[in-house]
């Protein structure tokens, strides 16, 4: 542990016994602590203790609730940030019933704190949406968003710094609209959502520009016809899901990378080699997480179509394969509570090594901006 990461353990553990002894003035500072603690975990990867923190979190409030009759939107943040370490675990049933049960409590909370509770509402409405629409459960997403929406809506109208939020929710609901092949009506909430874009990025507002870019990849494809909008539009659902859960306060949407289609053709055994055990696996440099790899293949193949300067010449690219020996490892922070290595030397030694496979993946580029390129030919 680090010396910061044990001063705020440290910091904790006293506000722990502070609040053994006085819950009511330090209940709600141990809390506010815990989420803090929650968000940082969580963006480092550390779900199963995010999880932990969120649920003491969510526990605090409300025996400040039974016992003190303490209202505020302490207990709608907490579930949020619960919702979402839910989420990320792969436990999405769970993280719908907390995130319903968050909408519900910021719907009753007094009139004074109705901008903030709002604003949580549809924080937690944009996050319901994502889970249900990585679930197939489309309309109900669309409805989450729709009412997500006319929240930001009603913010923007008294306070304008809730654009970037309005934003993505227009974004988000495009996404959702075209993942149906409701692709006409996509193109309604798009355009807003650009538009608001080019407001903001003419303002200043350049953390916006990755948002901005996928807005303008996703609208080409669906302005170009309805071939492979319904394609695209799946994967820019999958994209926006995972961003989202990182942070309800910044989720995204959109395509990711170039326009590419992962299909795992075939997984077979591979001799059994050795590896280092497993308390050595943090410092070897011979694995690489098989996401970060494939992330890799795409961005590169990404900057070289976006260094192809046109002319008269056009070229096809057809399906890259990629194969890979890998290592499978289970993970609870991971979605599917394995993570997949990426094993780049011939390994030597231990017999009890976990055994590997060869993984060949396939990449199918597709049109980028109405024309194909065919990278291979070009180095």
């Amino acid at each position: 542990m680090s010396t910061p990461d044990r001063k705020r353990s440290g910091e904790l553990d006293r506000l722990r016994v502070q609040a053994e002894e006085d819950f009511r003035t330090y209940g709600p500072q141990l809390a506010d602590r815990l989420l803090t603690a929650c968000q940082r975990l969580r963006a480092t990867g550390e779900g199963e203790e995010a999880l932990l923190i969120a649920q003491e979190a969510v526990g605090i409030h409300r025996e400040l609730l039974d016992r003190y009759h303490c209202v505020g939107t302490g207990l709608a943040h907490a579930l949020l940030q619960l919702g979402l370490c839910l989420a990320e675990l792969g436990a999405a049933e769970e993280a719908v019933d907390v995130l319903q049960e968050c909408i519900a409590l910021s719907d009753v909370l007094p009139a004074p704190l109705r901008p903030p509770a709002l604003r949580l509402r549809c924080n937690a409405l944009e996050c319901l949406a994502l889970i249900l629409g990585s679930s197939d459960r489309t309309a109900e997403a669309v409805a989450a968003s729709h009412l997500a929406i006319t929240g930001y809506r009603e913010l923007y109208e008294e306070d304008p710094s809730v654009a970037p939020e309005l934003a993505r929710g227009l974004h988000n609901l495009a996404t959702l609209l075209a993942s149906g092949a409701e692709w006409e009506q996509a193109l309604v909430p798009l355009e807003e959502s650009l538009a608001m874009y080019e407001q903001l990025s003419a303002g200043g507002k350049t953390a916006l520009a990755a948002e901005r870019s996928r807005a303008q990849q996703l609208h080409a494809v669906l302005a170009g016809g309805e071939g492979d909008a319904g394609e695209v539009a799946g994967e820019a659902l999958s994209a926006y899901h995972l961003a989202a859960e990182a942070d309800a306060y910044s989720a995204t949407s959109g395509l990711a990378g170039i326009p590419a289609h992962v299909e795992i053709s075939r997984v077979e055994p591979a001799d059994h080699v050795a590896q280092p055990h497993r308390e050595q696996r943090s410092m070897d440099l011979n694995r690489i997480d098989l996401t970060e790899a494939v992330q890799a293949v795409r961005d590169d193949l990404r900057a070289a179509t976006e260094s192809f300067d046109g002319g008269d010449l056009q070229f096809d690219m057809g399906p890259i394969e990629l194969e890979f020996t890998v290592e499978l490892e289970r993970d609870p922070r991971a979605r599917s509570g394995v993570r997949t290595w990426v094993v780049t030397d011939a390994g030597t030694g231990r017999v009890s090594a976990p055994a590997r496979h060869r993984l060949t993946l396939t990449l199918t580029p597709r049109q980028v901006a109405y024309r194909s390129v065919d990278v291979a030919n070009r180095m």
